[in-house]
């Protein structure tokens, strides 16, 4: 399978598995997210880890090549503050600021530890066979949506009808973000989070949902192994605002927390 990205010189080519559902020529918020995530690991030092990632688009990001740059902002033993910045045609489009801690052994009182595992409904999905794409989900509207990495990632349902506001399920970075690079547990973590707002997506009608203008990710820890668990919920007001929030979860356990701001936005509906 092609990568997200095909990198060619200093810029980044996104491959047609990038593209959104939210329209023909603008690429995913995850492939936004992950290789924003990307340009930042290369400044996180052995020792520390990225404990919160937060990712403003401005405007759709196109399906065109783009450079990404990434800077370190403060430098301390304990903390290191970063940003990454996303452009198309020497223009910034995105920005991402990233937040990385030094990591120390300590021990946790009993009643402050997380679980070890996963809720029971989540373990017993992830014995299931997957499913691939969302197209291979209920949502109540019967909408089929044009192919693009949210068709193609592989899908081990919990709890999920897109277009109710509220789904739980397992989903796997099926290629790899960068080709010839091997995705590491933060870039298919950053890369996976957007779908928060996907999973969670509230249908207002069959035309209208919402779209997501930023990202937040916080972290306890890097995930393990290939799956990604995503718990998620949309709160919306009659404004016209809503936020997606989502607990996110490894075999281990609970992993961290994405937050999602949305505003309305008419779905795409395939053709153009």
């Amino acid at each position: 399978m092609k990568p997200l990205f095909e990198r060619r010189g200093e810029l980044f080519s996104p491959t047609e598995h990038c593209a959104s559902p939210w329209g023909p020529v603008t690429i995913h918020g995850g492939a936004s997210s992950g290789l924003l995530a990307w340009a930042l690991e290369a400044q996180i030092p052995p020792g520390m880890q990225l404990a919160r990632l937060t990712v403003d688009l401005y405007r759709p990001v196109p399906r065109e090549p783009l450079g990404v740059a990434a800077r370190v902002v403060r430098e301390g033993r304990r903390l290191r503050l970063l940003e990454a910045m996303l452009y198309h045609d020497g223009r910034e489009i995105g920005r991402a600021s990233a937040l990385a801690l030094a990591t120390a052994e300590v021990a946790i009182p009993e009643h402050a530890r997380l679980d070890t595992q996963p809720p029971a409904p989540m373990r017993e999905a992830l014995e299931r066979p997957p499913v691939i794409g969302i197209n291979a989900i209920a949502n109540p509207v019967g909408r089929e949506f044009s192919a693009g990495l949210h068709t193609l990632v592989p899908l081990k349902p919990v709890s999920l009808e897109l277009g109710g506001g509220r789904g739980c399920t397992w989903v796997q970075l099926p290629t790899e973000l960068v080709g010839g690079i091997a995705n590491s547990p933060l870039v298919r973590v950053a890369t996976l989070a957007d779908f928060s707002n996907g999973f969670a997506q509230l249908y207002l009608d069959a035309g209208t949902g919402f779209i997501n203008a930023d990202l937040t990710l916080n972290l306890h820890r890097m995930p393990e192994g290939e799956w990604i668990g995503i718990d998620a919920r949309t709160r919306a007001q009659s404004h016209g605002v809503a936020m997606a929030e989502s607990e996110l979860y490894d075999v281990r356990g609970l992993i961290g927390r994405v937050s999602q701001s949305n505003l309305t936005m008419a779905t795409f509906s395939g053709k153009g």
